[in-house]
């Protein structure tokens, strides 16, 4: 990917693997383009933004990666599961988003309470590229927004031959 200087300056701003602003804002993009702004219209299952943070702010095509890439993309998502589900919490608390309980999938269904956010907050223009990957991505994983997490993970890592367990 080519690095422009928002993406440099971005990189300064935000320690990625571990960032609790830089996973934040990732959360709040992610909702406000996938229009979930209400219980009914909810991001099912909140885990799948932990495989999709790295597509949205590099390469959003999974398919370009070698295996290796994939592999490692994988399992650091894996652990930034656990920073996403305490995150939530907090973004809760402060009612940036709605929450409510996937018994069926035993997750988080999140939603972005968008009367909170600062309107400029989601500036199209400082997000561009993230807006535009996050668009990649709907328009090359049909139904991103509802399917399950683990349809996700095979449709990225599975079919690209990368050895998964449970998700």
């Amino acid at each position: 990917m080519i690095a422009t200087k928002e993406n440099a300056k971005r990189r300064l701003m935000y320690i990625q693997k571990e960032d609790y602003n830089f996973l934040a804002y990732n959360i709040l993009l992610v909702l406000n383009q996938f229009n979930a702004n209400s219980e009914s219209s909810s991001f099912k299952d909140f885990r799948k933004i932990a495989y999709l943070v790295h597509f949205i702010n590099l390469n959003p095509n999974f398919n370009s990666y070698d295996q290796n890439e994939l592999a490692k993309i994988y399992s650091q998502a894996q652990l930034k599961k656990q920073l996403i589900s305490h995150l939530l919490i907090i973004l809760r608390n402060r009612k940036f988003i709605g929450m409510s309980i996937n018994h069926i999938h035993q997750s988080f269904d999140i939603w972005i309470n968008e009367e909170n956010i600062p309107k400029d907050f989601l500036d199209k223009t400082f997000f561009e590229n993230e807006i535009n990957n996050i668009q990649f991505l709907q328009s090359n994983i049909s139904r991103l927004k509802g399917i399950t997490v683990k349809k996700m993970v095979d449709t990225i890592f599975t079919k690209n031959n990368i050895i998964t367990w449970e998700v």
